[in-house]
């Protein structure tokens, strides 16, 4: 006991009686009867704090599960099943389900341009000075003032300098003796964008660059929706179907299906039975008491905890709408008290009343004005352990609070045994100095007698 101080020789007047092995022994018993028990309770509360995250953990896990199903995102959700290589389609959630048919004659395209043949990309291409005119068919235009000094490179940049973004300009070397051309093309599609190139200085500076049209050029894009003709500039569409996008690509045939999405929906019912079974099974474990197994769980005869599982299954097995319960809708209890689901009939559910499903689940929609199965649950849950005042918090703040308590209570009853063995260690080498003392006289007081008894000769 290096805290009792130096009293390194304790013992030796008493013959060991009086040693630090006897405080030690002495300290253990007050020990075992003083700091144990509370060493006990430190440990006990700690458990619980660990268990009461770990429960809290399975609670926001289930919580989660709820709360997707409570909401009308997850009713919103569609497929777009495509068939068909000349459209892409997408929708957004909340779209309506239909059918779309798309028969495409022609996509829109831009209007490209190309020059005569060039030895160099520093060519001039006219002898005269001109002006030179470029308009597009829906009326926007720049002009350009060119003349014998000016090189098709030198023009390629003042038509992208010039065009306000509206057509590029560009060398292109298609190889063979004179393999440089201007290429020019417009930025958009659509027969507003065909590119007019003339010369309005009174030279010859646009025939002397012979720009002529690649392909079909300009042209709006042109296909039938359900059968209606349909024309449009552009070859991304979200006008022609609220909430739905269209991407044209090619001329063809592409037929589309948008339906509910009700396999985020069974997801979201299975994420909820996993995550009630593993809440049932830590509330079972923590709150059971078996005397004759002697198995006590660590939360048995904590009202805060046991109440729980009662709350939740209220909410669940009592709940009806127009006379239907959850059972209804394929989810039932086993005999191990576990949720399970019969996706066939949650299928049927999905399938032939969709708008039930929302009702029954969510609720708060025009045929259901009150709050659905998971939407009550959601809310409940929150009030169990993440309301301010809610019971798990409040039951959190308990145990920790007992924590600090314990805590102090160790530390001032081992000071006061550091004292009570410090006082002892004291008395205890007073009293091996008398008893050394008092061995000592006797020794020299036998000797004396010794002496008398036993004469020398």
């Amino acid at each position: 006991m290096s805290d009792l101080g130096t009293l390194s020789s304790l013992g030796l007047g008493s013959s060991g009686a009086l040693s630090y092995d006897t405080i030690d022994k002495l300290r253990e018993a007050d020990e075992d009867a003083i700091i144990k028990p509370i060493d006990n309770k430190i440990e006990l509360t700690q458990n619980r704090q660990k268990a009461l995250d770990d429960l809290t953990t399975l609670l926001a896990s289930f919580k989660s599960a709820a709360s997707s199903l409570s909401y009308d995102s997850l009713y919103s959700k569609v497929n777009v099943d495509t068939t068909g290589s000349s459209a892409i389609i997408t929708a957004q959630d909340g779209v309506n389900t239909q059918d779309i048919n798309l028969d495409i004659s022609n996509i829109a395209t831009n209007d490209v341009k190309e020059s005569d043949s060039f030895s160099s990309t520093d060519s001039t291409f006219t002898n005269s000075s001109d002006t030179l005119k470029f308009e597009l068919a829906g009326g926007e235009s720049f002009s350009i003032d060119v003349d014998e000094n000016t090189t098709i490179s030198k023009l390629a940049e003042e038509i992208n300098n010039n065009s306000n973004g509206t057509m590029t300009a560009s060398i292109l070397n298609v190889g063979g003796d004179k393999p440089y051309k201007l290429i020019i093309k417009s930025t958009e599609t659509g027969a507003d964008n065909a590119i007019t190139i003339s010369s309005t200085g009174g030279g010859t500076a646009a025939d002397d660059l012979n720009m002529t049209t690649v392909g079909n050029g300009a042209q709006d894009a042109h296909f039938t929706y359900n059968g209606v003709a349909v024309t449009r500039s552009s070859n991304d569409i979200s006008d022609l179907i609220i909430g739905v996008d269209i991407k044209l690509t090619d001329s063809g045939i592409t037929n589309a299906t948008i339906t509910q999405d009700t396999q985020s929906i069974k997801d979201e019912i299975n994420s909820l039975i996993t995550g009630y079974n593993d809440l049932i099974d830590s509330l079972n474990s923590g709150t059971k008491y078996d005397p004759n197994a002697n198995e006590v769980g660590i939360f048995q005869g904590v009202s805060q905890i046991r109440g729980i599982k009662n709350e939740i299954n209220d909410d669940l097995f009592n709940f009806s709408y127009n006379g239907q319960t959850m059972a209804d809708f394929g989810i039932t209890l086993n005999s191990a008290g576990h949720l399970e689901l019969d996706e066939a009939t949650l299928d049927s559910k999905l399938q032939n009343d969709p708008n039930g499903v929302k009702d029954f689940f969510m609720g708060e929609t025009q045929t259901n004005p009150q709050k659905g199965l998971f939407a009550n649950l959601n809310d409940d849950l929150g009030s169990i352990f993440m309301d301010r005042d809610s019971e798990l918090k409040l039951y959190k703040s308990y145990l920790d609070e007992n924590l600090r308590n314990l805590n102090d209570r160790k530390d001032s009853q081992t000071k006061k045994l550091d004292i009570k063995y410090e006082i002892m260690a004291k008395k205890f080498a007073s009293y091996d100095s008398i008893i050394s003392n008092f061995n000592a006289s006797y020794q020299s007081l036998q000797m004396q007698i010794d002496s008398f008894t036993n004469p020398k000769k």
